[in-house]
């Protein structure tokens, strides 16, 4: 098996150790100590795996994904895990960015291990170890090292509302609080406005860095009326920083009838810095899915 051809390997490169440290002068020190240093990053290549996980989490009590120092982030959180089941610092790296406040129905993360555990137990002892504000729920090795933010092929975002005067304290820090009369029926026609590659600088901020390419790639925008519940549920391959919260403030100014859908026509035809600047709050908006062509699907 594979575990056993690496641990003959292992075995292996022990012995050369043994070898280098018997057999080399001892004036020869200099030379002794890197071929033992390259002999253990072998080592640990060899017995190193890559794994991805798939994670939720309720982002109502982190600043973000990110990691930051002096701050309770969920990639903080998530490594902090990973440092006690390894007894040693481990990082990871997260496929999507999301600002605090912000949830997620799957999120994905890469790290390295030089544990031999299943897939299934790297799921409970993740468990275990995160808060309970962060789920596993899948855990995969893979053969080869991936680049979980660059190799994503789609990443969907879904915005919740609660419609109405009345919005439960239950339901406060996972929705926005619409409590307007809206034309929900113009919807039909706005979400086609964004589909296909369009300049989405105008649905950024100040915040976003100097010459960055806002050229975006939008696949679809649908939504969902249940009730009292409106979701708006946007694809595309990568989005710009506030790009998705922007947008959706722009369709609720739509349904207050408070701009034209000329309007967005124009902000994406002649795009202006900043031109949408109503930026919805951050609790009712979910990473909903991340896709590869490979793996975790």
């Amino acid at each position: 098996s594979v575990r056993d051809l690496k641990q003959e390997i292992v075995d292996l490169l022990e012995l050369l150790s043994w070898v280098i440290v018997k057999v080399i002068h001892p004036t020869w020190l200099s030379c002794q100590y890197w071929m033992i240093f390259l002999l253990k990053q072998l080592k640990t290549i060899i017995i190193m795996n890559n794994l991805v996980a798939a994670i939720e989490y309720d982002g109502t009590k982190f600043q973000g994904s990110q990691k930051q120092p002096n701050a309770r982030t969920v990639q903080g959180a998530f490594d902090e895990s990973l440092s006690l089941i390894h007894k040693e610092n481990v990082i990871s790296e997260f496929a999507s960015r999301t600002d605090s406040g912000v949830h997620a129905y799957k999120q994905v993360v890469s790290f390295k291990s030089n544990l031999e555990i299943s897939d299934e137990s790297w799921v409970d002892t993740l468990n275990y170890n995160l808060p309970k504000d962060i789920r596993v729920f899948k855990c995969n090795r893979i053969k080869k090292n991936i680049d979980v933010r660059r190799d994503a092929i789609e990443r969907e975002y879904t915005y919740r509302m609660i419609l109405g005067e009345r919005i439960s304290p239950i339901e406060y820090n996972y929705y926005e609080h619409l409590n307007h009369k809206l034309n929900l029926s113009i919807l039909d026609n706005a979400t086609k406005i964004f589909i296909g590659k369009h300049n989405f600088l105008s649905f950024t901020g100040r915040l976003l860095p100097k010459n960055s390419n806002t050229i975006r790639e939008i696949k679809s925008v649908n939504y969902e009326v249940d009730g009292r519940k409106l979701n708006i549920t946007i694809t595309g391959n990568s989005f710009l920083y506030q790009q998705v919260r922007r947008i959706i403030g722009s369709l609720i100014l739509l349904m207050k009838n408070k701009i034209s859908l000329s309007n967005i026509r124009e902000a994406l035809e002649n795009p202006i810095k900043g031109k949408f600047n109503l930026l919805v709050s951050s609790r009712g908006l979910y990473l909903s899915d991340i896709k590869y062509k490979n793996i975790l699907n």
